[in-house]
């Protein structure tokens, strides 16, 4: 059965979906991978790892019948496969609905990963309470770590075992934070009270995936991104790059 991981930020542009697209990639090198995108009516998955040309249908076909489960999916590569996200859905969507859906690929995937939109409204509730844990993403900018901290707060509100969320520092860049240009990893962690996973360095060329393919990362951006999926299979691996 799969493990499935929310991944959620309380603002924009922090990189979830770029987080999404390289973790899958790092942990396909030997699980089977689904990611999931929940951003309804903004979907980006599909361009970041080039299969926007093939999307037919959405996960809402799924869950209402309008498609196999097996039709649904699109191949990023052997172990890395999609479900695009809906560009509309119904009011009636609830809790239950998604369950369903991930009840139909628990036993496809070793992990499955949910795209969640920006911020924390219905959507990222359900796929919240629907996961197995949670992983806040956030940049080293004021900003960014109180909005990860106020996540942190309304999954706590919610019942969520503060075991189950994780913290991931993206965008960062040492000789700024030596300058006290950005914050440092510890005043960061201390700000979110939340258990770090990660530490991700800037990589401008990110910038371009849609483009040129999410898989053009640079060295030490998949180094990262090693080391972290290493530690969601439960290795002992270093919190740097």
């Amino acid at each position: 059965m799969a493990k499935v991981f929310c991944v959620l930020s309380g603002k924009g542009g922090v990189g979830k979906s770029t987080f999404c697209a390289n973790i899958g990639k790092a942990l396909s090198e030997n699980k089977k991978v689904l990611l999931i995108d929940g951003d309804i009516s903004f979907r980006s998955l599909d361009m970041l790892l080039s299969v926007d040309s093939m999307v037919v249908f959405d996960w809402s076909d799924v869950i209402f019948g309008r498609c196999v489960k097996e039709k649904a999916r699109l191949f990023a590569s052997e172990k890395l496969h999609l479900l695009a996200s809906p560009l509309s859905l119904s009011d009636s969507f609830s809790k239950s609905d998604f369950e369903h859906l991930l009840s139909e690929y628990n036993e496809m995937y070793d992990y499955i990963f949910i795209d969640a939109p920006a911020g924390f409204g219905k959507f990222a509730e359900i796929y919240a309470q629907s996961a197995d844990e949670i992983i806040v993403i956030a940049t080293p900018d004021d900003i960014s770590l109180r909005a990860a901290y106020f996540v942190g707060e309304r999954l706590t509100e919610m019942g969520i075992d503060e075991n189950k969320m994780r913290f991931v520092l993206n965008k960062t860049d040492y000789r700024q934070m030596r300058r006290g240009k950005q914050r440092n990893l510890d005043t960061a962690v201390d700000k979110t009270y939340l258990r770090l996973l990660g530490v991700v360095p800037n990589d401008k060329s990110l910038v371009f995936s849609g483009e040129n393919g999410i898989y053009s990362a640079s060295r030490r951006v998949n180094e990262a991104f090693t080391n972290i999926s290493e530690r969601i299979l439960g290795k002992d691996i270093k919190l740097y790059y």
